[in-house]
């Protein structure tokens, strides 16, 4: 259980999450290595037509991280499996063979402007600071990779892109601080952090759910406390006047934050909220609500539970029966199987699936999941050789940062419209509004 903040958090994404954050926590880390073949291309084959009548690009050791033969890509995910085996399940598997595998892709179509992509890859448990911090210096330091892919937690980007001038492709996670803060190019698949809230009150506003109601947020330091606080601003933009109750940092101690949450549920009857907000998007959470006898007449989730989450923790799923939420993709809702007959969720998963030997599902009821961490690597893979090829041969952090901000709309396999620019590197951003049905534990897509 000491385990809860690594988890809540991939949870509250609905992907892979993907760093630093408060806690600590032992963790082992380890690192493999997959080198470019010497049979290297000597241009790319997806250049113009005058590639073939101009002379030959000179390639060099332009940057960090790249060589004349390759560029080195860092590899960041989170031990899922070994936190199952310290009792915390959280229905995800492991994803690092399905990075590896969209990379790969790009190598098979040329590499790079004749580069490949040389893959080195770190597996961590997602708790505390001094795992991220190992994982950010193996990749920065010890192998010296030019960019780093995949899921990244907090203001952990900060290590990569603030302290070692290293280019990120991530899950999500974007701030205007830690943008801002950024000394490396710094691109998500997802929205920046404060556009979700602010969709999350607009959805439910719309829905008719707001309007009168007594509202209370709870959230906490040690899951991603920036949702609480952008909830909180988002709702009195909104001309609402919530109650907050904001869990303070515990360092694991699950009974000083079940004493907080005891503390906030009983401020929130006293003054008779009755319709709860909850940013933290972790099972614990509920489970701390149901021992403090709390009941709400409605619940609202910035970021979704997952019905066999929910029981691991032993909460009824029926405790939030009808709770409302916001989803960036159907992954997790009903509208999941269906995405089996998307041409590009196809093409994904397949070459996932060949790659690895995998099959990655798309029923919902399976104990392991892995088709939002196959969509995140294939989207993230689309923005990473988007760029690297805009950027030309002369592969620098400047070029890489021109180069995402010329990509333009781009398709990205299950997410919604996405498009990158000048002073927007985060390509998604439209939510659905869904809502939870505790007999079948699956959100419906409403609105």
């Amino acid at each position: 259980m000491r385990t809860r903040v690594a988890i809540a958090v991939l949870l509250a994404l609905g992907l892979i999450a993907v760093g630093c954050s408060d806690g600590e926590g032992s963790t082992s880390a380890e690192t493999t290595t997959s080198t470019a073949p010497d049979d290297t291309p000597a241009t790319d084959p997806a250049a113009d037509d005058t590639a073939a009548t101009t002379e030959p690009v000179e390639l060099t050791a332009s940057f960090r991280g790249v060589t004349p033969e390759v560029i080195r890509v860092g590899v960041s995910t989170f031990d899922w499996e070994l936190l199952a085996d310290l009792g915390v399940r959280a229905g995800i598997g492991n994803s690092e063979d399905i990075f590896v595998a969209v990379l790969e892709a790009i190598n098979d179509r040329g590499g790079i402007h004749g580069r490949m992509l040389e893959m080195h890859t770190v597996n961590y448990l997602p708790i505390g600071t001094n795992a991220a911090e190992a994982a950010c210096l193996e990749l920065t330091e010890d192998q010296e990779v030019f960019v780093v892919v995949g899921g990244v937690l907090d203001d952990g980007v900060l290590c990569f892109t603030e302290f070692h001038d290293t280019a990120v492709v991530l899950v999500d996670g974007m701030t205007d601080e830690r943008k801002d803060r950024s000394r490396a190019p710094y691109a998500t698949v997802a929205n920046e952090t404060a556009e979700r809230p602010e969709a999350f009150v607009a959805a439910m506003d719309k829905l008719g759910l707001l309007e009168g109601a007594t509202l209370g947020v709870v959230g906490s330091i040690d899951i991603n406390e920036l949702d609480y606080t952008f909830t909180m601003d988002a709702l009195r933009e909104a001309g609402y006047d919530p109650i907050g109750g904001l869990i303070g940092d515990n360092n694991d101690d699950l009974a000083a934050s079940a004493r907080d949450g005891e503390l906030i549920y009983e401020r929130f009857r006293a003054s008779g909220v009755n319709v709860t907000i909850s940013t933290t998007g972790a099972p614990l959470e509920m489970a701390n609500a149901i021992n403090a006898g709390y009941e709400s007449d409605e619940w609202l989730l910035l970021n979704s539970m997952s019905g066999s989450a929910l029981s691991d923790a032993g909460v009824d799923p029926f405790y939030i029966d009808g709770a409302y939420s916001m989803n960036l993709t159907p992954v997790g809702t009903a509208g999941q199987p269906a995405m089996a007959d998307d041409p590009a969720v196809a093409a994904c998963v397949d070459d996932v699936n060949a790659r690895t030997g995998r099959t990655v599902p798309y029923e919902l009821d399976v104990e392991i999941s892995s088709l939002g961490q196959t969509l995140a690597a294939c989207a993230i893979a689309a923005i990473l050789e988007a760029g690297l090829t805009n950027a030309g041969p002369e592969l620098t952090n400047d070029t890489f940062q021109a180069g995402l901000e010329a990509i333009g709309p781009i398709e990205l396999a299950g997410y919604p419209p996405a498009s990158l620019g000048p002073g927007d590197l985060s390509a998604s951003s439209q939510f659905g509004a869904t809502r939870f049905d505790a007999e079948n534990e699956v959100w419906e897509p409403v609105g």
